[in-house]
Order: structure tokens, then sequence, then C-alpha cells
């Protein structure tokens, strides 16, 4: 269901053909090894525009950590053969779950912020391992079905930063792409 609203935002804002799904992940070979995109925008045999659909949703002490070296490792992999792709990652954490650390901060608060570290790739700031775009989404299960989600305003202008940005990235390096560019 997200991976169809993120292809239908993209579709929405210009970009026709963005495909995967959870039957239909897109295989993009890597420097180490290929691996399965959730979603991605290929033009003429080669990624333009990756996205990672992730969730945490038990365990985020645990999770967490391993999540952000998992991004940064599968961001990498790909961008040693297709330097220019623009890689976005959208992940669903559980509030339910979410515990305060010794710090005072929760782990899903520590986890955005490290997130927002890696999320700085613009050119001429190619580093392999960072990423365009993040979208953290903070769900409460304890909550009805049909109102689990926090913050639904905050989430939404989130949500068209995190198209915004990828988009803006994928036509600087992509001129031709953009819509109005005929």
């Amino acid at each position: 269901m997200l991976a169809s609203y993120c292809i239908q935002e993209f579709a929405a804002r210009g970009l026709q053909g963005v495909r995967g799904g959870q039957a239909d992940e897109v295989g993009i070979r890597g420097f180490g090894r290929q691996k399965d995109w959730d979603l991605a925008y290929v033009l003429a045999d080669k990624p333009r525009l990756l996205v990672s659909l992730k969730s945490i949703l038990k365990n985020l002490s645990g999770t967490v950590p391993n999540r952000l070296d998992d991004l940064m490792g599968e961001a990498a992999n790909v961008q040693q053969l297709q330097p220019e792709v623009v890689i976005g990652y959208v992940v669903i954490v559980d509030q339910a779950e979410d515990r305060i650390r010794r710090d005072g901060y929760t782990w899903s608060e520590v986890f955005e912020s490290n997130l927002r570290k890696i999320a700085i790739r613009k050119a001429p700031l190619w580093n392999q391992g960072l990423i365009e775009g993040i979208w953290l989404i903070r769900i409460d299960s304890r909550r009805e079905s049909g109102d689990r989600v926090v913050n639904v305003e905050d989430l939404d202008a989130r949500g068209t930063n995190f198209f915004t940005s990828l988009l803006d990235e994928l036509y600087l390096r992509e001129p031709a792409l953009r819509p109005d560019s005929a």
C-alpha cells in the first residue's frame, strides 16, 4: 500500500514509470551484489531513482542501530556503479514500541536525527553511502485502525518535502526528465 502511494505521488508530480511494490521489487546491480529495491525508476537500463521502504514495528533498540548501517551499505553498493542515482528511504516506526534512551531521547528520535545526517547528498557532495531524502512515518499501533498515523499534518508536510527533494535532485542530474523541459 505504501509503495502504491509513493508511485502515485511520483506520478502526480510528473514522474511516470516508477516501478515496484510488494510483489514487484526491482533488482538493481550493485558493485558487490544485486539488491531488490522496493521502488525504482529505470531509464535506458540505468537506475535513476531508487527508494527503499522499511518498517520497524518491534524492538526499536535492537533494530535501529543496524538499519542505518544497512541503508548506508545498500546505498554505497549501488552508488559505486551508478554515482548519479537518487536514493530515498521511507521507514515506518511504531511509537508504541519506542523507548526513551539513557540520553533522554527516544530511539525513533535518534534514528531520525541520524538519518537526516546522511540525507544530505547533493552535488557536488556525492559521497557514497549518503542519500538524497528520508521520510520517517510514526504510527501508534495502540490506536484504532484508521487512526494510527501520528501527527498527520506534519507527516503530510514531510512527505511533500521527501518527494520534492528527490525529484529536484533527479531533475538536476537528468534535466530532460523534468516534465516542463519539452
